[in-house]
Formats: structure tokens, C-alpha cells, sequence
């Protein structure tokens, strides 16, 4: 080791000319660092306000379409309910002309005509004794008054002239 330190040559050092001018740097002065901080790393965002705009804007006209989907569906219903409830009146009117024809007395007489009946002559009543009516009402126990105590003949008559005058 030490003869290896011996061969090596010694630096070599830059003279200056002779006829040179020595010239001063002046030493700059220390500069000042600013102190260090950490700081937040910037992160970049996947999507711009824009496309975020955009995707709202896309989301409401979808939802607005399904909407306006449904009211169209609910109409098509109600249409088709409104349709079942105009024929079901129309069977309505129908099942009631008939009704009517069937109970007209004109239609009611043909019946009775051809089932042999014919048209009695003279109607007479028959008063009930007070006794019976008595065992009965004591039989039956509490009973609806028109039912238990029916109206006279001459009440009923009353009642339906009273119905017919204008």
C-alpha cells in the first residue's frame, strides 16, 4: 500500500499566468431556504363538472320519459274501465226495459190468459175477530206495528188518492 502511494503523481495545480490580474469574487451570501411544509398531493378528478352536468341532465330526462310512461299506462287502464262501466250501464238499461215489459199489466194479463186464469168477478172482505187478532200478537210477542196492526180499509183508500192528486 505504501508504494502505491508513491507512484501515484501529486495533483496538479492551475497556475495563473504571470502577467495576470488577480480579480476577487465576492462570496455570496448564504440563501436562505424557506421553511418546509407538506402539502396536500393534488389528486386528479375522473370526471369534470361538465360530464357530472351532463349525467344530471340525462338522469332527469330518463326519469321525466318512465313518468310520463306511466300516466300513459294508467290512462290506457282508466279508458278501458270507463269503457266496461258505459256497457255495464247499457246491460243496466237493457235488463231494466225488459223488467218493465215483463211486469206492464197488459203483459201480466196475457199470462194469466194463457195459463187459464181469468179475472174475478167481485173481491169482498173479511173482517178478523179482536180475539183472534189478540192469540196472535200474545203468540207472536213483539212485532213490527204495520205488520201486528195493519191499516184499515179506509186508511189505505185515503192514502192512495192523497198519492195520485197533483
Amino acid at each position: 500500500m505504501a508504494t502505491a502511494a508513491m507512484t501515484r503523481p501529486a495533483p496538479v495545480r492551475m497556475r495563473r499566468p504571470a502577467g495576470a490580474s488577480v480579480t476577487v469574487v465576492p462570496r455570496q451570501k448564504k440563501i436562505e431556504r424557506p421553511e418546509l411544509r407538506v402539502v396536500a398531493p393534488i389528486t386528479k378528478t375522473r370526471y369534470s363538472r361538465a360530464t357530472a352536468i351532463i349525467v344530471g341532465v340525462t338522469a332527469l330526462a330518463v326519469l321525466v320519459v318512465m313518468f310520463q310512461t306511466v300516466i300513459a299506462q294508467q290512462q290506457l287502464k282508466l279508458d278501458k274501465i270507463t269503457t266496461e262501466v258505459r256497457l255495464a250501464r247499457f246491460h243496466y238499461d237493457e235488463l231494466r226495459q225488459q223488467r218493465a215489459e215483463l211486469r206492464a199489466p197488459d203483459n201480466l194479463r196475457e199470462q194469466a190468459m194463457l195459463l187459464g186464469m181469468s179475472q174475478g168477478v167481485s173481491a169482498s172482505f173479511s173482517e178478523i175477530p179482536s180475539d183472534v187478532v189478540a192469540i196472535v200478537l200474545a203468540a207472536t210477542g213483539s212485532m213490527d206495528k204495520e205488520i201486528s196492526q195493519p191499516p184499515m180499509l179506509e186508511d189505505l183508500a185515503s192514502q192512495t188518492i192523497s198519492g195520485v192528486t197533483p
